[in-house]
């Protein structure tokens, strides 16, 4: 009887996880929107008790607005030293949503775990390693490196269409995940808007990526703007996407 209930409260507990891959060309800014994910959701491996805490503390500060928390966050990251990635970074974190839809009470277990990969060309052809075991992509674009537009374009375009992406088991057929481009950078002037990104090289995305489910949505991920919103969008397209790509229980 133990076994059965012990059984039975693990099965109840079990929580998805999606493995989201982070790409982009070098100095993008992949690894500080990990860092700055970090502190914006829980741990996958904080205890309930700590989590309690948090709330609670979170209660006690019903003065501080939400554009302060974001201040926070990024001032705090702003302090710390972000070193380019050399091979890769992970981490897991508990996705919580702040949106009421009809799809909230599937985003109440659900982990992510990123795996921040290097962006030096040297390195980018050992991303296709990980695409069998991810569910979504997020690249991150420079929006204030114009000169590497087509370069990211041809990457976005050489991921899309890799072999990695073929079920062997499934006559063949190409796997397909969601992969949210996010145009970072955009509190900087020389940052180039989201209408003219996709009215210039990224146009073509729209055709070429369209068996994909795909967006481009702009984001300062130093500054915290629009990483909860771009979130959010991503994870609605793993539910959804779950017949193609079952996500693994933790």
């Amino acid at each position: 009887m133990f076994h059965l209930a012990s059984s039975l409260y693990t099965q109840y507990t079990k929580r998805e996880q999606y493995n989201i891959l982070i790409l982009g060309l070098d100095n993008a800014g992949k690894t500080t929107f990990l860092e700055h994910v970090k502190l914006l959701y829980p741990s996958s491996s904080s205890s309930d008790s700590k989590r309690r805490s948090s709330i609670k503390k979170r209660k006690n500060s019903q003065d501080e607005s939400a554009e302060q928390t974001e201040r926070t966050t990024s001032d705090i990251l702003k302090g710390k030293r972000i070193l380019p990635t050399v091979g890769q970074n992970t981490t897991t974190i508990k996705f919580e949503s702040s949106l009421e839809t009809q799809l909230s009470s599937q985003f109440k277990n659900i982990n992510l775990k990123f795996w921040d990969l290097g962006g030096q060309k040297s390195l980018r052809s050992m991303w296709s390693r990980y695409f069998k075991q991810c569910h979504g992509i997020i690249f991150i674009i420079d929006s204030t490196d114009t000169e590497r537009f087509q370069e990211c374009y041809e990457t976005l375009i050489d991921i899309a269409n890799d072999d990695s992406w073929i079920d062997e088991e499934a006559n063949g057929s190409m796997v397909n995940v969601p992969i949210l481009m996010l145009a970072n950078k955009q509190d900087l002037p020389q940052a180039v808007d989201l209408v003219s990104l996709k009215t210039g090289v990224f146009i073509k995305l729209v055709s070429e990526l369209e068996a994909t489910d795909s967006k481009l949505l702009p984001v300062s991920v130093l500054e915290n703007q629009g990483l909860k919103e771009s979130l959010e969008w991503l994870v609605t397209r793993l539910i959804y996407n779950k017949s193609n790509k079952m996500p693994e229980y933790k």
